[in-house]
């Protein structure tokens, strides 16, 4: 769990990628089309999203994913 939370919320980078790197997470669940922030500053720190795509792979039981497919068409209508 812990690599997960450092994957997503950036504590190794001052938490730079915090909102972006939730919004990462989201749009690899395919929750979200982007990872745009309001602050045009804010982004993903260097190898965020591949260091969340690893962490999705590495704990499959964390994701939601399964939920997120059941429900989507329903949530988006």
């Amino acid at each position: 769990m812990v690599d997960v939370n450092q994957a997503v919320f950036d504590p190794g980078n001052d938490f730079h990628g915090v909102i972006a790197g939730v919004h990462e997470m989201l749009r690899q669940q395919g929750l979200l089309d982007g990872i745009w922030c309001l602050d045009p500053a804010e982004g993903l720190s260097a190898g965020q999203a591949e260091e969340i795509e690893r962490v999705r792979h590495a704990y499959p039981a964390l994701n939601d994913d399964a939920f997120i497919a059941e429900n989507l068409e329903d949530w988006l209508r």
